[in-house]
């Protein structure tokens, strides 16, 4: 096809096409809309744990993993630890997210999802009941200093409130940062 081009146009005719393209293109743009940059947006996926709807901060989770049906467990590793799950050729630990938190343990099915984090030198995965998905918040439905009882209250540092509902924020950091957490050695 670039042979018929050069056949029918010469050198100058292309760039004089090109030309003509791009000032269209400028032209084209003038009349966009201007959009702002959103800076007051809080990202954070929505997942359930212990039978409770929290988020996490997507700066703090790496990607999300269906269930791995083939996890190796590891001998003298705690309760929660399910084991090792070879992703891409790489081991990753996976834990029982529940069963850390001292709730029944997760039910592989299809909406069951690994939560893979990579904080403070641990990369881990937290296998987890299922995945809502994305949620956006305004800072100014921020709650600081929020808390929360019972286990997950170790790492709930903040809150959305949004219409009425109370989205409590689960800090990866605070539980990567947890020495319980970081021992699997039974």
């Amino acid at each position: 096809m670039l042979q018929l081009l050069e056949d029918t146009l010469s050198a100058v005719d292309v760039l004089g096409v090109l030309s003509d393209i791009e000032q269209r293109s400028r032209e084209a743009a003038k009349r966009l809309p201007e959009s702002a940059p959103v800076t007051d947006i809080w990202n954070g996926l929505v997942f359930s744990v212990a039978g409770v709807r929290v988020t996490a901060a997507m700066s703090e989770v790496s990607e999300m993993l269906p269930y791995q049906d083939r996890i190796t467990r590891v001998p003298g590793s705690k309760a929660w630890m399910l084991g090792l799950a070879n992703v891409r050729s790489s081991l990753l630990p996976v834990i029982d997210l529940q069963v850390f938190l001292g709730a029944k343990a997760v039910v592989p099915s299809k909406a069951s999802r690994i939560l893979v984090l990579r904080l403070r030198g641990l990369v881990v995965g937290l296998l987890v009941p299922s995945v809502q998905g994305m949620r956006h918040f305004s800072l100014k439905q921020r709650l600081p200093n929020a808390r929360m009882k019972g286990v997950l209250g170790a790492y709930v540092y903040e809150a959305f409130s949004v219409d009425g509902g109370v989205w409590p924020v689960l800090s990866m950091h605070a539980l990567a940062a947890d020495p319980e957490f970081r021992s699997a050695a039974g």
